[in-house]
């Protein structure tokens, strides 16, 4: 096997997986513990731990050996029954496989959506809650990867809570990078990932529920098997999973989580939004124009002028080195997003933006 095809020569400026510090690498190639023995008992009750803090909840975490959309589809597969009324708030391609999840497990989805680049208001889901007494659940994005919009989660769960339903947050991409407060938010449900601004290699999530959506668990009409959070509750308690866990990817999630406590997570979002301005002001010299109206900290999403593709700036960056990534859809060639999760120095980003710089010049023809 030619091995230049499984080992790409560039760094990662996606909006994930990102790249992985070293130190991280290091822990992922210590010697496997078995998983039902103590010693990893002992891992993955530092790891809950750690989840807890970076989360800000008092609420139990439990992680699976699966990507985010796992950790999606165990929150759906939990807390929906057939023919069970949701609300679906949509602002991108993620908030949109809330609702084919939804579909898939037998809901009746009622869809709140805007246009991409947008982020949802919160008056709108008051009042389609409002109008509807029979919804149940409400899924919804933190950080929407397509378009790099931010929604105010603070603001769905003062909302959702007041109006006795379920909040349900996908915030894979915006755990670590924008403020979340899952308890003092009324968050009920928040679902992560490991291969985002925590900086690990893809391959585990992670979900947390408060006492009021363990009670609609309870309920659920619904066959469950890898993802029957019952059996996770279960099997915590002992210090264990109920399946074969990724075992080196806890070791550096692990280690990550306490790297992040070290230095608090209030700085590690604080360290977010300055990399983010950092990005931003090298494109607004550019002249360029943002697409979220409310962005993230986690990306830079771009919106191109006329007359550049979007495409081939990517394509360019890539042989020099630097992966940015696309746009998705309908949005492709469109956008230019540029993922800034984890512990990036900006000697590193610096580079990447002079390379982001140069091939748009060219591509604008504008001289450098």
């Amino acid at each position: 096997m030619n091995k230049t095809t499984v080992k790409p020569k560039y760094k990662l400026f996606t909006p994930g997986p990102v790249q992985v510090p070293a130190y991280i690498l290091r822990e992922l190639s210590a010697k496997l513990v078995y998983h039902r023995e103590e010693a990893f008992g002992d891992i993955y009750a530092s790891v809950r731990k750690g989840l807890q803090k970076l989360l800000m909840t008092k609420n139990e975490v439990y992680v699976l050996t699966a990507s985010g959309t796992g950790a999606m589809e165990t929150a759906v597969a939990n807390l929906v029954s057939p023919q069970d009324k949701v609300l679906a708030v949509i602002a991108g391609k993620f908030g949109e496989r809330w609702r084919e999840l939804c579909i898939r497990f037998g809901a009746y989805v009622d869809s709140l959506t805007r246009p991409y680049g947008e982020s949802v208001p919160p008056i709108e889901i008051e009042r389609r809650l409002l109008a509807t007494d029979t919804i149940k659940c409400v899924f919804t994005t933190l950080t929407e990867t397509s378009t790099g919009a931010l929604n105010d989660v603070k603001a769905f769960g003062e909302i959702c809570h007041r109006l006795n339903r379920i909040l349900v947050v996908d915030a894979v991409a915006g755990i670590g990078a924008d403020e979340l407060r899952t308890d003092a938010w009324n968050v009920d449900v928040v679902v992560g990932g490991s291969q985002k601004a925590l900086a690990v290699p893809p391959g585990l999530s992670f979900i947390s529920l408060s006492e009021r959506a363990w009670e609609m668990v309870a309920e659920t009409k619904r066959t469950r098997y890898y993802f029957d959070l019952r059996a996770y509750r279960r099997f915590a308690a002992k210090g264990q999973t109920p399946w074969t866990p990724a075992i080196s990817l806890y070791y550096g999630l692990d280690a990550a989580l306490k790297q992040i406590t070290k230095t608090g997570v209030v700085k590690y979002w604080k360290s977010h939004e300055q990399m983010a301005e950092f990005v931003r002001s090298s494109i607004r010299r550019l002249g360029l124009e943002l697409f979220p109206e409310k962005p993230s900290n986690a990306l830079t999403v771009i919106r191109m002028p006329a007359g550049v593709d979007g495409s081939k700036l990517v394509e360019a960056c890539k042989k020099e080195g630097f992966l940015f990534a696309n746009g998705q859809a309908n949005l492709r060639g469109k956008i230019v997003r540029i993922g800034h999760m984890g512990p990036i120095s900006k000697a590193l980003m610096r580079r990447a933006l002079l390379c982001f710089r140069k091939h748009f010049l060219k591509a604008a023809g504008r001289a450098s």
